[in-house]
Order: C-alpha cells, then structure tokens, then sequence
C-alpha cells in the first residue's frame, strides 16, 4: 500500500456541512466544524500536502481560500481529475500517493483516480460507490479529524491497521472490477435463471468444493436449504460430503478425484445442476464430478479464480471466474456471488424483498 503525501478536498459537502443559509439580504452562509478546522491545520503539521478543488467561485470561496495552507486551490473547476493531474505534475507526486476527498457528483472521477478515495458518511452514493473508504461522520461535522486518525495509521507500515487496509484493498478492487464486467454479471444471472428453473421443476443443487472451498459449498447450499429473506419451503440443495469416513472410504476404493463424482452417481438425476468451487480451477475432483454432471444430462457450473487452466476444456456449462489470484479474497468473491444467486432465486420463486426479514 502506498504512502499518503497529498490530500486533495472538495469543499462544500466535505469541510462545510452543504447547507446554506440565507439571511434576509439574500446573503449566504455555510457552516463549518471548528474540529474540522482545526484537523486541516493538524494535517499541515504533520507533513501533508494540500489541496483543494472547488466547483464554486463566490465570495465565500475566498474565505477558504485564504484560511488554509494550500499548495494548490482551484474554485469553479468541475474538471476535477485532469486538475489532479495538473497537481501531479506540479508536485511530482504520483496519483497513488494522493488521497481525495469528496462527497458530490463532480467528485467520482477523482474519487476512483486517487490511490486513497475517501467520502464522508452522507456523500452521494455514487460518490460512496467510487470511493475506497467511507468515514463514521457526515461532512463539515467532524469528518476530517476522523481522516487524521485514519490516515495515520494507514500511513504506518508496521501498524496492524496497516495490514488490514491493504486487506480491505485488495477485497475492494475484485468487487469494483466485478462490478464493471457485464460478461461476468450476466453469465452469474443467468446461472440464476437456470437454478430457478432448476428447482422449480423439482430437481436439485449439488455444490462442492475442497478445503475453504468445500466450507464455502455448505454455506450455499444452505442459504437454499433454509431461507435469504423469505419465509418460505426448503429448497432442494446440498454441498456434497466430505466428511472424514466418506473421503477415506471413496479414495481407497477408487481415487481422491472420485470423491464427489461418486456421490453424484448415487443421489443426482438428470436434470440437476453442479456448481463446482475450485480458487485455482485445477481440483481434479470437482473437475470430474461437473464432467460426470455433463455426461449424465446435468448442468455443470465452474466457480473460480482467475487462473488459466488448459484442463477446463469441456467441464462446465458455464464458468464464472472473479479476477483475482488470491484465495482468501476469490473466496469472499464465491461467497457473495453465492448470496446473489440464492437470493435472486427466493426473489424470483416466491416473490418479495425487503431485506428486513431476516
């Protein structure tokens, strides 16, 4: 994770709460937190560059401008990420090393262009989408001192904070990129469409998977089995076992690749669907038993990293890949996309969704 060495704000929204008053005359007024004041001077002390870009040009932007110690301040620019680069040039710094602040429209762009994209509590939520991070406080109301304290510790290599936002980092990039692949999203939906289908003509799930994996497949299943939301009859789902007596029992009498096909030879039908959990996409059992599903009239579907594997060739009817190459977070990627369909299949099958149920 890269040092913070510049802080670029928006202002209204951000070191004003974005209301206005207006007295008699006709004269505006913004709030601002004396807190928040005086977190712009505590950033200063402590060695950060500021900035601030601005899409007003009134009197009162004068006052801000005049009140902090800026290295750059822009007012009445709405251009605000070629502005940024304008900074960069000017600094040297590159944009990984810039945090930004914002909350509005005009801020999104910027927001995703920073290293750091920070929003307050009641940014808009497209602002709230494109930022990395959202504060507890709501803009002009005390939200830059709790950037302090955050910035300190993401700024502290040896910190555990540290660690866990880079973490956070890492599991925030897969979701904006899943996000932004409409492949990805409709072959997910569709998978949906088939499930629903699927059980609705009274077949069923099978799902499984190896180690965290195979944790992951019970989980799933389970979200079927039992409800998302809506109070409503059991689904016919199940994660295959791999319970210590059926692992040992299935790999000595034929091989460990078989675990799973086996099972499928014994309770699943024509029919059905497998949805096969594999980070690597290389877990010769799982890869067996979507082939086993293919050849026994079954839909068979591939949950995996981004990892090429020449081995895929022909296992699934429909391959799902989150991009990444890290396990812990394409296994949070499974997990949500596990909601989402479970979820979309309550939806879909017996209607509603408040998501206040549960």
């Amino acid at each position: 994770m890269k040092m913070i060495e510049l802080i670029v704000f928006d202002i209204d929204g951000v070191i004003t709460d974005g209301t206005v008053i207006i007295d008699s005359k006709g004269n505006e007024q913004k709030q601002i937190s004396l807190k928040d004041i005086d977190a712009i001077f505590e950033l200063h002390r402590r060695g950060y560059k500021l900035a601030a870009i601005t899409g007003e040009d009134t009197e009162i932007v004068d006052y801000f401008e005049k009140r902090f110690p800026w290295e750059y301040f822009y007012r009445g620019n709405h251009t605000k990420r070629e502005t940024m680069q304008q900074i960069e040039q000017g600094t040297g710094i590159s944009r990984e090393h810039i945090c930004y602040v914002g909350d509005g429209k005009y801020d999104i762009e910027p927001l995703a262009y920073a290293g750091l994209g920070v929003c307050p509590a009641d940014a808009i939520d497209i602002a709230r989408d494109a930022a990395d991070m959202i504060l507890q406080k709501d803009g002009g109301k005390g939200c830059i001192w709790e950037l302090v304290s955050i910035l300190e510790k993401h700024n502290n290599g040896e910190s555990p904070h540290n660690y866990f936002f880079q973490r956070l980092e890492e599991h925030t990039d897969i979701f904006k990129k899943l996000a932004s692949d409409q492949g990805l999203m409709d072959t997910v939906m569709a998978v949906g469409e088939e499930m629903i289908k699927i059980l609705d003509g009274h077949g069923g799930l099978y799902l499984c998977g190896n180690g965290g994996s195979a944790a992951d497949a019970q989980h799933i299943a389970t979200e079927f089995i039992s409800r998302f939301y809506k109070e409503r009859p059991g689904l016919n789902a199940e994660a295959l076992s791999v319970n210590t007596s059926t692992l040992t029992a299935i790999s000595n009498d034929y091989s460990f690749e078989k675990v799973f096909a086996r099972q499928l030879e014994a309770k699943a039908r024509k029919g059905d669907m497998v949805v096969g959990l594999s980070t690597s996409g290389r877990s010769q059992n799982v890869l067996e038993a979507l082939r086993f599903a293919r050849k026994h009239g079954m839909m068979a579907v591939l949950l995996m990293g981004g990892f090429e594997s020449p081995e895929l060739e022909g296992s699934a009817d429909y391959t799902i890949k989150v991009p990444s190459l890290i396990t812990p977070r394409i296994q949070e990627a499974h997990i949500f996309i596990g909601h989402v369909l479970a979820e979309y299949v309550e939806y879909r099958m017996f209607g509603g969704y408040t998501g206040q149920e549960r």
